[in-house]
């Protein structure tokens, strides 16, 4: 079964799930594969599960010469706010992924001040609000470049 076959099964598993409760946790690891399928679509090179200074980072990424970080939070947004926004001292563009059903109007006026961009992952993943660039970031381009290709 090819990553996109397996996509869409649990899609579909997901949404007869819903209809039962609405309130099952959904652990971050299926977002996961939601974003990586996003990140392969857009051709984005990517690596899961990388440190920068011994700071984990749920998905680091590489378009061009550009870098990006996102982080994932199925429960506990507001840790994942921060989370975002420390990652974003080490990449030019960071984001907090959340499910879509967690994108409320707060959670939009919380972000909307900071950095760090917004993701919805559902069926797919819609960017909702674009991060800043970072101006100088704390750790080498490069070295975050090589992290993701030495990945792939």
């Amino acid at each position: 079964m090819s990553q996109t076959e397996i996509v869409k099964h649990y899609n579909e598993r997901w949404t007869a799930d819903q209809d039962e409760t609405e309130e099952q946790y959904v652990p971050e690891k299926y977002q996961l594969g939601i974003v990586v399928d996003f990140l392969e679509t857009l051709g984005i090179d990517h690596a899961t599960e990388q440190s920068i200074f011994s700071y984990p980072i749920d998905v680091l990424c590489a378009n061009g010469d550009e870098t990006i970080a996102i982080e994932l939070k199925s429960r506990n947004v507001g840790k994942g706010i921060q989370q975002a926004l420390r990652n974003s001292d080490y990449v030019d563009f960071s984001f907090l992924a959340v499910w879509e059903k967690d994108v409320t109007d707060r959670l939009l006026e919380r972000v909307s001040d900071l950095p760090i961009g917004l993701l919805a992952v559902g069926a797919d993943v819609e960017i909702v609000s674009s991060p800043d660039k970072t101006a100088q970031q704390l750790c080498r381009r490069g070295k975050v470049i090589e992290l993701v290709k030495g990945d792939v």
